[in-house]
């Protein structure tokens, strides 16, 4: 895929993954539109990087679709939607899992990325063309010890993805799972695992990712996985 001029909206873009994403999309010649919630740090990201923004909440589903709306007004087509907003809980037994926490990531990690794929899907449709990019995770493939809630709500993003793709198979639309393995973000924030020095750094993963997309036929579900040490 050729990255000049595309229209691309990114979920959670201003911090982290999604912002370093926006970064290289920049760098590809893409016109990028971040979405957050927090108006300060997006305002403060949009500034550095020179992209467009809007202040979103994913667990809103008229948040997500005001975004879509403002985003296709405004630039007359979204070439790439990427649900990338995400949230990790600390690691526990899975009977100790809060039940608040654990609605609540699932508002984030699945709802956030329902709503944008019926949002991304609506002007694709009307389009007839585009490509949806779920940030997902390797925890997305394999189960893991004491993240039973955080591997659920990436298992039920690998469920999404693969029935949408099959639902628009004979159009032109493309949809796409990335599935990186731990990075040095501030996902972790309630507990940083004691090896989080050994895990990738962001931008190397997104060079990877942007490399798959603009490539001829780029996977469909795109592994990068930490390297063994």
């Amino acid at each position: 895929m050729d990255l000049k001029n595309k229209i691309v909206v990114i979920t959670g873009g201003s911090r982290g993954f999604g912002k370093s994403l926006a970064k290289y999309f920049v760098i590809e010649g893409s016109k990028v539109i971040i979405a957050s919630n927090d108006e300060v740090e997006l305002k403060t990201t949009a500034r550095e990087l020179s992209v467009d923004y809007a202040v979103t909440d994913v667990t809103n589903s008229k948040d997500m679709a005001d975004l879509g709306a403002y985003a296709y007004k405004k630039y007359g087509k979204i070439d790439v939607w990427i649900n990338n907003a995400g949230v990790q809980t600390a690691p526990s037994l899975v009977e100790d899992v809060n039940e608040e926490k654990l609605h609540r990531l699932f508002e984030i990690n699945f709802f956030g990325y329902f709503y944008g794929c019926q949002v991304a899907l609506k002007y694709m449709k009307k389009q007839n063309q585009g490509a949806i990019i779920n940030v997902n995770s390797t925890a997305g493939l394999d189960g893991k010890p004491e993240l039973s809630a955080y591997c659920s709500s990436k298992f039920a993003i690998k469920g999404l993805t693969e029935s949408i793709r099959k639902e628009v198979a004979n159009t032109s639309i493309k949809i796409y799972s990335l599935y990186p393995g731990g990075m040095q973000t501030d996902i972790y924030k309630e507990k940083y695992p004691d090896d989080i020095k050994e895990y990738m750094m962001v931008d190397d993963v997104v060079e990877k990712a942007i490399n798959n997309l603009k490539s001829d036929i780029p996977e469909e579900d795109f592994i990068i996985k930490r390297p063994k040490l």
